[in-house]
């Protein structure tokens, strides 16, 4: 470890290296699915910067998803959850990231597990937060941030301590051929079952597909059910494919919301494996979703996503740009951002408007059309 100057602040990063050229690297993002999905523009910095290294990803078992197929990792470490296992991972998996002899561990997430996982590869290198106690299971620390910072700018801060500076891209996930092609006919396959466009099947073909994606676990990150239902019914009255979206557990939901609006016009999607969610994903025309994995997957699949937002910071959370297709619906208000997952009031969902949501299904649309005629 470099050691601090006098004028250092405990908690500053060290000063930067001289940066070596590492044989073998190790990403760790145990937890979260969408922030695996941001913490993958930092693989490809590692990669344009060492195109040699052997790049490995450890991860619980959904955050890993997000790792599988990248062409920048090798091996996928996946992880079971704790369980009140003794063991910070099953013996196969300590003896793997032992043996692998990993020159830079970069862990993104910093819990006591992943730190103490970083410790036992024995790696020289080993970049995480300052956090106290756990500090000191790193050679190198991510800077603390003091604004708000995008999280893909802020998982590249592990970077910059290592004196490597990147640019921040948009994340990439990379399904393979067959999963892309089961996405597409699994919706197709849906909609021939519903009937839509029944008696006028060239129209069908033409009609965008819109994803709604309407669940998430915290209530204060949810769309208000009646506004998903409003949207839905401008949407088939307007001639489009809907797909309503929901995770495992909230399939009754989606059907609730999908009832407002005919069957001929409506599929329902839920409660999908992941990886197989995101063929379907990637199989839409736009995707409108609460704040989420499918916030980041959206646009990570190359989908014009609208993002609606409540108590977060979108500076954090929607770092998408307009020019690649991408809506932001988010309220500035007096109470916002409060990052809470619950609320009795909920004016910061409660003011976004079925008009504004369907405005912006518009321009997503609008580029969507222009990219495909310019292509």
């Amino acid at each position: 470890m470099i050691p601090e100057g006098p004028g250092r602040r405990e908690g500053e990063a060290s000063e930067p290296p001289p940066v070596a050229t590492p044989r073998r690297i190790l990403v760790s993002r145990l937890r979260q699915i969408g922030d695996a999905i941001l913490s993958l523009p930092t693989v490809d910095a590692l990669r344009a910067r060492f195109p040699d290294a052997v790049i490995d990803y450890l991860a619980e078992e959904g955050p890993a998803q997000a790792a599988v197929g990248h062409p920048a990792i090798h091996t996928v470490h996946v992880l079971p959850g704790r369980g009140g296992a003794i063991l910070p991972a099953p013996w196969r998996v300590l003896r793997a990231l032992r043996d692998a002899n990993y020159d830079w561990v970069i862990d993104l997430y910093g819990n006591p597990r992943s730190a103490i996982l970083a410790a036992w590869t024995g790696a020289p290198i080993r970049v995480g937060p300052t956090r106290r106690g756990r500090r000191h299971l790193y050679s190198h620390h991510i800077p603390a941030v003091r604004e708000p910072l995008s999280a893909v700018a802020h998982h590249l801060l592990a970077l910059h301590s290592l004196g490597i500076d990147a640019e921040a891209t948009e994340p990439r996930l990379h399904l393979a051929e067959a999963e892309e092609r089961a996405g597409q006919e699994l919706l197709e396959e849906l909609e021939s079952k519903s009937g839509f466009g029944a008696g006028d099947r060239g129209a069908a073909g033409a009609a965008p597909r819109i994803g709604l994606h309407v669940g998430n676990r915290w209530s204060a990150k949810r769309w208000p059910e009646d506004r998903f239902a409003a949207l839905l019914r401008v949407l088939s009255r307007s001639g489009h494919r809907a797909v309503v979206l929901a995770g495992p557990g909230e399939e009754a939901m989606a059907r609730r919301i999908a009832a407002a609006a005919p069957a001929s016009r409506t599929v329902v999607v839920a409660g999908l494996p992941l990886r197989r969610y995101w063929g379907v994903v990637a199989a839409l025309d736009v995707l409108v979703t609460n704040d989420g994995s499918p916030l980041h997957a959206g646009p990570a699949l190359g989908v014009p996503t609208v993002g609606i937002l409540g108590p977060t910071v979108p500076e954090i959370w929607f770092p998408y740009s307009p020019r690649a297709g991408h809506q932001l619906l988010c309220k500035e208000i007096w109470c916002r951002p409060c990052h809470r997952h619950e609320c009795a009031r909920l004016d910061c969902l409660e003011w976004i408007s079925v008009g504004e949501a369907r405005r912006a299904i518009d321009r997503a649309l609008a580029w969507r059309g222009a990219s495909r005629a310019s292509a």
